[in-house]
C-alpha cells in the first residue's frame, strides 16, 4: 500500500478521489485531470479507521484535492461529500454508456441486486443476513483448506462438482472434511463446487425479482474471480453479462465521477475516534454476575500421572476442529496422559501427531494399553488406522462420560469446535437429543472466528477478558461470519475491546440456547462439556441464560475419549470386546495408503468404496451405511434388518405400477416426487388405461435450481423432477391438483400439503415451456370427492379429445386398483408386523416424497438394517386405532400419529420422524410426538438440499445406539437385595 499511497502523493494538484467502505475492504479510486484514473482495494480487517487515516494524512490534504464517499461506514467516518451506492452505480455507468436491465454488487458479505431502467435503479434486493454464498463463504472455506483465494481460484480449473453442504460457512467445513477424510474427493473439487454453488446462488437471485435479464452488469469484488463469472454466463446464456475494469471498485469509481464534477475543492475532513464519543449501545450484566451458578472442577493437566504396569486404554476423538487423546486407567477411572491438537483437515495425520505425543508421556514406562477406541467425526477412518479398533458414536460416547462424572445428570450441553449437541437423561439413558443443524452459530469456531479475525484475540485469552468486562455488549443471535459485521460496527462506534468479547461469549450461548436446545426441557442436574467449556466465562454465560446451576468436569474437552473409554472398558467386562496389546510405536510407524476403489451395488444409492492398506491389511472403507464396517471387524452379516419400506416400493411401483400399452397414443412424464409416492397406481392405472404410455421421472439436481423463490426441499425436487421430463421430451406431464388423500373412516378429512395442491400452479411459472404439456386435474381420494374428481378427469380428457365414457371409465378403474393396492399394502405390512413383533423394528415416518425417496433420505433405511433392524415406512401402515384427534385433518400427520399409536403399542417398535426445513405442517410435529412417546426414545431429523451426511449419519447411529442400550439395559439381571456393587454396576455399565 506505501508504494500506491507514494504514486498518489506525488501527484499533487487536483486530484480526484471515491472512496467507498464495504463491511470487508476499502475501494479507491483517483485521477487527474488527463491521466487515467486507478483503482485500488484493500481488506480492512475490522478497522477501516487506520487506512483511511493513512490515506488521508498522505494524499487527502493536498490543495485543489476534492473527494466523494459513499457506503455508510465512510459516511460515518469521513466528513466529505456523500453519495448513495446506487448513485454512484448509476454513474459509472453512465461514463460507459451502459444501461443494462440488471447489476449485481457482489461483495464480501452482501450480495445486492438491483432492477435498472434507462440507467437509473428502479427496485433493490439483497440477500439475507447469513454467511452461505457470498464473498467471505468461498475466502473462509478456501483459508481452512491451507488455501488463498488465488489459488483456490486457480486450482478449481482442475476440479469437479461434488455434493457439498453450503448452508452454513462452518456447517460446509463439516462436510468438506467429512468428505475429504473419505477420499470421495479433493481440495480442488471443494473450490470447484464452491465457485459453482455461488454461481448458482447468483442465478436463481437473478430470476426473483420476474424483470428482464437480457444485460446484466457484475460489480464487486467478486467479479475478479474469473471460474465464477465463467459459470454464470454457462447458466445464463440467453444474458449479456458484463464486467467492467472498474467492476471491483464501480462504487468508488463512481465517487470519483462525482468529485470530478465537483465545482470546489473539499475541505472537510476524518472524523476522528475521539470526536465520536462512546457509543451508546445495548448491554447485558456483567458475566461475573453468574459465577456463583457454574461448579468449575477443571483441573491442570500436570496432575495427570501414568502408573507403571498399569492397564488402560486408549482414546481418541478426532474431531473437526481438533483431535484429543488420552490413557485411561482402567482400575480407577483416571486419565494418565492425554494430547490435544488441532485437527487441520486430516485426522489420520493428527492421530499419528498424538500416538508421538502419548509416546513422549509414557517415557519408556511399563504401561500395558489392552484396547483402543475412537470417537468424533473422524472416528471411522481413524479406527481403520488403529488396527479396525472399536469406534463410537460421538453422542453415546459424551452421554456416558457424562453420566461418569454426574451419576444423576438429567441435562448435557457439550459445545466443541464446529458441533453442538444437547442431551436429555432419563434414569441414565440419553432420551433426547439434538446436534446444530445447519448453522454453526453456538459453536467454538463461531467464537473464536469472530474474535481472532477482526480483533486478533487468541482463544486462550476470550475468557479472561471477558470477565473483565462491566458492560457486555448485546450482539443476540446472528450467523457465525456475520457477527462480524455488528462487531466492527461497535468498534467503529468506540466501544471497548473488553465488551466486545464479552458480548460474543452471551452470543455463542444465546446461540446455542436458541438453536441447538429450543423449546427442548433443561432440568436441574446440567454438564457442560466439551472444548469450549474450558473458556469459563461460557459457562457463566449459559448459567445466566439458563438461570441453572452447571458443572463443568475435571477433562471437559477430553470427555469424548473418556466417554469412548468407558464404553471400551464397558465392552471388556461385559465380555464383548477382548483385551488386546496394543503397541504405540508400531502403530504410529503405519501409513494409510488409497488401493483401488470399486463402486457398491447393495442398493441404489451405488456409494464409492475406496481399500486402504495399512499394517498389511487391506480393509473396505466408506459408504452411507456401515456394511463395510461390519465387514471389517468381521460382524455377523446375517444380522441385516429386512427392508420392508423396499418391500413397500416394489409393490406400488411394480406391482401396482405401470404396464406396457400397445399403440399409445403418446407419452405422459409424472414427477416423482410429491403425491406421486402416495398415489402412483392410480396415476399409472389412469394413463394406462387412456392409453398412454407413462415416464416417471429422474433426479436432477440441475432442475431442483429451477424455483422462482425460497420453497420446501421437497418442492425443490418437484421442479427437478419437471426439468427433467421436459428434457425427455414427453407430450404431456402429469401433475394433479390433489386435494384430500385417503385418510382414516373416523376423520373428517385428510387434506394434502397446500404446497403439494398448488404445485401445479408454481410449476407453470417456473417453466414457461411448461403450460401446455401440464394435465392438472383436481383429485381427492376420500368419498366426499370421488364425484367430482371423476368430473376433472372428464374434462382433462376432453383437451386430449378422449371421450367422457372412455375418462369416466378410466377413473373408475383407477380409483379400484389404487384401493386394491392400498388394502394389499396394509396386508402386507401387518403380517410383517406380526411375523417380526418380537424382534426390534424401526418405523420411519414422515412425508413419503421425503422417508421413500432414494435422493431424499440419504439411504436412512439402509442405515438402519445394517445395524440389524428391520425398518418399514409410516405410509405402509393400516389404522392402528382411532385418530388421535378429530381437528387432525392432515393426510400425512394421521399417518404419523398412527405410527405413534404403533411404537406406543409395542416396546420393540422405535420411531424415526424425518422432515424439513421449512416444513409448515410439520412445525409442531416433533412436539406431538415427544409428548405422544414421552419416555420413549424416539430420533427426529431434518433435512433438505443442504444437509450434510456426515451430520446425518451421526444422528441415526445415536438413535440406534440408544435403542441397543435400552434393549441391553432390559435384559439385564436385576441385582438382589444386599449384593456387593462395583463401579461399573453403579454407573449402571454403560451410562
Amino acid at each position: 500500500m506505501n508504494n500506491f499511497l507514494t504514486t498518489v502523493s506525488e501527484n499533487e494538484g487536483s486530484l480526484f478521489h471515491g472512496l467507498e467502505i464495504g463491511s470487508v475492504g476499502l475501494k479507491w479510486a483517483w485521477c487527474k485531470p488527463g491521466v487515467p484514473h486507478r483503482i485500488e482495494s484493500f481488506r480492512h480487517e475490522g478497522d477501516p479507521k487506520s487506512i483511511v487515516e493513512e490515506i488521508f494524512d498522505e494524499c487527502l490534504l493536498h490543495n485543489g484535492n476534492r473527494v466523494v464517499v459513499t457506503g455508510q461506514a465512510a459516511r460515518a467516518l469521513l466528513d466529505f461529500s456523500y453519495r448513495a451506492e446506487t448513485e454512484c452505480s448509476e454513474r459509472a455507468l453512465a461514463a460507459h454508456h451502459i444501461k443494462p436491465d440488471m447489476m449485481i454488487s457482489l461483495g464480501g458479505e452482501n450480495f445486492i441486486l438491483y432492477t435498472m431502467k434507462n440507467g437509473l435503479v428502479r427496485n433493490i434486493t439483497s440477500t439475507s443476513r447469513c454467511a452461505a454464498g457470498t464473498g467471505e463463504f468461498i475466502v473462509q472455506q478456501l483459508q481452512r483448506m491451507g488455501l488463498s483465494l488465488e489459488e483456490g481460484i486457480r486450482r478449481s480449473r482442475d476440479g469437479r462438482i461434488v455434493r457439498l453442504s453450503t448452508r452454513c460457512s462452518v456447517y460446509c467445513k463439516s462436510d468438506a472434511t467429512h468428505k475429504l477424510n473419505k477420499k470421495e474427493c479433493r481440495p480442488e473439487d471443494i473450490a470447484k463446487t464452491l465457485i459453482y454453488d455461488l454461481a448458482c446462488r447468483v442465478a436463481r437471485m437473478i430470476d426473483l425479482p420476474q424483470w428482464p435479464h437480457r444485460t446484466i452488469v457484475l460489480s464487486g469484488g467478486v467479479t475478479l474471480n474469473k471460474p465464477f463469472v465463467e459459470a454464470l454466463r454457462g447458466m445464463l446464456k440467453s444474458s449479456r453479462i458484463i464486467t467492467l475494469d472498474e467492476s471491483p471498485c464501480l462504487e468508488a469509481y463512481g465517487a470519483m465521477l462525482f468529485a470530478r464534477d465537483m465545482g470546489t475543492a473539499s475541505r472537510r475532513s476524518l472524523k476522528r475516534a475521539a470526536e465520536q464519543g462512546d457509543a451508546e449501545l445495548s448491554t447485558l450484566p456483567p458475566l461475573s454476575s453468574a459465577a456463583p451458578l457454574v461448579d468449575y472442577r477443571v483441573k491442570p493437566r500436570v496432575d495427570q500421572a501414568l502408573e507403571s504396569n498399569g492397564h488402560y486404554i486408549m482414546g481418541l476423538d478426532a474431531g473437526s476442529t481438533t483431535t484429543k487423546a488420552v490413557l485411561f486407567n482402567m482400575d480407577d477411572a483416571s486419565v494418565g496422559a492425554s494430547c490435544y491438537l488441532r485437527t487441520h483437515g486430516n485426522p489420520v495425520a493428527a492421530t499419528k501427531q498424538c500416538l508421538r505425543n502419548l509416546i513422549d508421556q509414557i517415557d519408556g514406562r511399563p504401561v500395558r494399553i489392552v484396547q483402543a477406541a475412537t470417537t468424533g467425526s473422524g472416528r471411522k477412518i481413524t479406527s481403520v488406522y488403529l488396527n479396525n479398533c472399536l469406534n463410537f458414536n460421538e453422542i453415546m460416547a459424551h452421554a456416558r462420560a457424562a453420566a461418569h462424572e454426574v451419576p444423576d445428570v438429567d441435562t448435557l450441553f457439550e459445545i466443541g469446535g464446529q458441533d453442538a449437541k444437547y442431551i436429555s437423561f432419563q434414569k441414565g439413558i440419553p432420551m433426547d437429543y439434538a446436534m446444530n443443524e445447519g448453522c454453526s452459530a453456538g459453536t467454538g469456531s463461531f467464537l473464536e472466528e469472530a474474535a481472532s479475525v477482526d480483533m486478533g484475540i487468541e482463544v486462550e485469552r476470550i475468557s479472561a477478558l471477558a470477565q473483565e468486562s462491566h458492560s457486555p455488549l448485546a450482539f443476540g443471535e446472528r450467523c457465525a461470519a456475520f457477527i462480524n459485521t455488528d462487531l466492527r460496527n461497535a468498534l467503529q462506534q468506540g466501544a471497548g475491546r473488553k465488551n466486545v468479547v464479552a458480548g460474543l461469549v452471551y452470543s455463542i450461548a444465546r446461540n446455542y440456547l436458541s438453536r441447538i436446545v429450543g423449546v427442548r426441557q433443561i432440568g436441574e442436574r446440567l454438564l457442560f462439556q466439551g472444548g469450549v467449556a474450558l473458556n469459563r466465562s461460557v459457562a457463566q454465560a449459559l448459567a445466566a441464560l439458563a438461570d441453572r446451576r452447571i458443572v463443568v468436569p475435571q477433562h471437559p474437552e477430553l470427555m469424548g475419549c473418556v466417554g469412548a473409554c468407558l464404553l471400551a472398558r464397558d465392552r471388556i467386562l461385559e465380555k464383548n470386546a477382548p483385551k488386546k496389546v496394543y503397541d504405540l510405536d508400531h502403530l504410529v510407524s503405519g501409513e494409510m495408503r488409497e488401493n483401488g476403489t470399486f463402486r457398491c451395488s447393495a442398493c441404489e444409492n451405488e456409494c464409492q468404496i475406496v481399500h486402504f492398506e495399512v499394517h498389511g491389511k487391506r480393509l473396505p472403507f466408506g459408504g452411507r451405511c456401515t456394511k463395510y464396517e461390519r465387514i471389517r471387524q468381521k460382524r455377523d452379516q446375517a444380522l441385516t434388518g429386512k427392508n420392508l419400506m423396499a418391500d413397500g416400493h416394489r409393490l406400488m411401483f411394480e406391482t401396482y405400477g405401470a404396464v406396457e400399452v400397445a399403440n399409445p397414443r403418446g407419452t405422459v412424464g409424472i414427477p416423482l416426487a410429491l403425491s406421486t409416492f402416495a398415489f402412483f397406481p392410480f396415476y399409472a392405472k389412469l394413463l394406462n388405461t387412456l392409453g398412454y404410455k407413462t415416464v416417471l421421472s429422474e433426479p436432477s439436481p440441475e432442475g431442483n435450481a429451477k424455483t422462482k423463490g425460497p420453497i420446501c426441499y421437497p418442492c425443490e425436487l418437484a421442479h427437478g423432477a419437471v426439468h427433467d421430463l421436459l428434457q425427455k421430451k414427453v407430450d404431456h406431464i402429469f401433475m394433479p391438483h390433489v386435494i384430500e388423500g385417503s385418510g382414516p373412516s373416523d376423520s373428517r378429512h385428510s387434506y394434502i400439503c397446500s404446497s403439494t395442491a398448488i404445485m401445479p400452479h408454481i410449476v407453470r411459472e417456473a417453466f414457461e415451456d411448461s403450460g401446455s404439456k401440464l394435465l392438472s386435474p383436481q383429485i381427492g381420494f376420500s368419498q366426499d370427492l370421488y364425484r367430482a374428481s371423476i368430473k376433472q378427469i372428464v374434462a382433462m380428457g376432453r383437451s386430449l379429445k378422449i371421450s367422457a365414457k372412455t375418462c369416466s371409465q378410466a377413473a373408475r378403474t383407477a380409483y379400484d386398483h389404487f384401493m386394491q393396492y392400498q388394502r394389499n399394502a396394509w396386508d402386507q405390512s401387518a403380517k410383517a408386523l406380526k411375523q417380526y413383533r418380537r424382534q426390534p423394528t424401526v418405523i420411519v415416518t414422515g412425508r413419503p416424497y421425503i422417508i421413500c425417496s432414494t435422493e431424499a433420505n440419504l439411504a436412512l433405511p439402509s442405515m438402519i438394517t445394517h445395524r440389524g433392524y428391520h425398518v418399514i415406512g409410516s405410509n405402509a401402515l393400516p389404522p392402528c386405532g382411532p385418530v388421535a384427534s378429530p381437528r387432525d385433518v392432515w393426510f400425512h400427520t394421521q399417518q404419523m400419529m398412527n405410527a405413534v399409536r404403533y411404537a406406543r403399542s409395542n416396546p420393540n417398535i422405535y420411531l424415526v420422524l424425518v422432515s424439513c426445513f421449512s416444513c409448515i405442517p410439520d412445525a409442531s410435529m416433533y412436539h406431538a410426538i415427544r409428548e405422544a412417546l414421552s419416555g420413549r426414545v424416539f430420533c427426529y431429523l431434518e433435512i433438505d438440499s443442504h444437509t450434510a451426511h456426515a451430520g446425518f449419519e451421526t444422528r441415526v447411529e445415536a438413535f440406534l445406539d440408544i435403542v441397543e442400550e435400552t434393549v441391553r439395559r432390559a435384559k439385564m439381571p436385576k441385582k438382589a437385595p444386599g449384593t456387593k456393587t462395583t463401579i461399573m454396576q453403579a454407573e449402571g455399565v454403560l451410562l
